[in-house]
């Protein structure tokens, strides 16, 4: 499936997990062997948490161009409060122990998710505020995870918004609440479900926010975009929401690929081969 993506040399995977990859049965490896064979720029690792940290730098030691976050996502917040702060303690052990790697550019993924009720509305806060003050310590952007959540999200990020500012991932919201992220310094990182013909809310946000605020992401093993929805996603499939937004917007595919390029530098400020 990978040779039928139009994935173009250039394109960059802001998030992707790793081991939830391996979950769905599919072969990271293999699969990213491929994709940076055709011309596929850089990919990041997403964290949802702390316990699989050695394995996922090893795995990033081995391939170019393949970077990792280190974070907690609002499902842990099941967790009563003092595992939590041992949690977090932990992560910043992570951080430090992986800054001699450069492997390292970003906490996350960890924010509020009102849809699954993790824990409770407390827990989820404190767990994401508490991240955001261990991104402004270590001078790292934020990757934040958001499900009906807007006003909440947007509470935490004017208290403790990082002075590197972030991603709002997998963008599900408005064009409004795009514009207050983007006026506190985040960028919008778009998955396969802007391109589901019911989602028109994100397709708006997508069409009308600057491009210079805009990142593409994958998730995967999730939201496959629309023209492969029915098989687990993998990086590879990120040409389609390259080629969608694209179109959306009237860009040319070539400058929209630098464009995005760019965006991926300003913010995580790492060195591509």
């Amino acid at each position: 499936m990978i040779q039928d993506s139009p994935l173009l040399p250039g394109m960059i995977d802001s998030h992707f997990h790793y081991i939830e990859m391996i979950k769905k049965g599919l072969d990271p490896a293999k699969l990213l062997k491929n994709c940076f064979d055709q011309g596929m720029k850089a990919v990041v690792d997403i964290s949802t948490g702390i316990f699989n940290y050695d394995t996922r730098l090893k795995f990033a030691l081995e391939h170019t161009n393949l970077f990792i976050t280190s974070g907690i996502s609002p499902g842990k917040a099941e967790n009563q409060i003092e595992e939590l702060e041992k949690m977090t303690e932990v992560l910043e052990t992570q951080i430090i122990d992986a800054k001699a790697t450069n492997k390292l550019i970003a906490v996350g993924e960890t924010g509020l998710d009102w849809h699954w009720k993790h824990g409770t509305p407390e827990r989820q806060i404190f767990l994401f505020e508490k991240q955001l003050e261990i991104a402004q310590k270590f001078d790292l952007p934020i990757v934040v995870h958001n499900r009906e959540a807007d006003k909440e999200i947007l509470n935490s990020l004017k208290k403790k918004a990082p002075s590197r500012g972030g991603i709002i991932h997998c963008f599900s919201s408005n064009y409004s609440f795009a514009s207050k992220c983007i006026d506190l310094g985040f960028y919008i990182s778009f998955a396969g479900n802007v391109t589901y013909e019911k989602n028109t809310a994100i397709q708006e946000a997508a069409k009308k926010i600057p491009v210079s605020s805009i990142l593409l992401e994958t998730d995967s093993p999730y939201l496959s975009p629309q023209q492969v929805r029915t098989v687990p996603n993998n990086p590879a499939f990120i040409g389609y929401t390259y080629k969608f937004i694209a179109e959306q917007r009237g860009e040319d595919i070539n400058s929209f690929i630098i464009n995005i390029k760019d965006n991926f530098l300003r913010l995580f400020r790492c060195e591509l081969a």
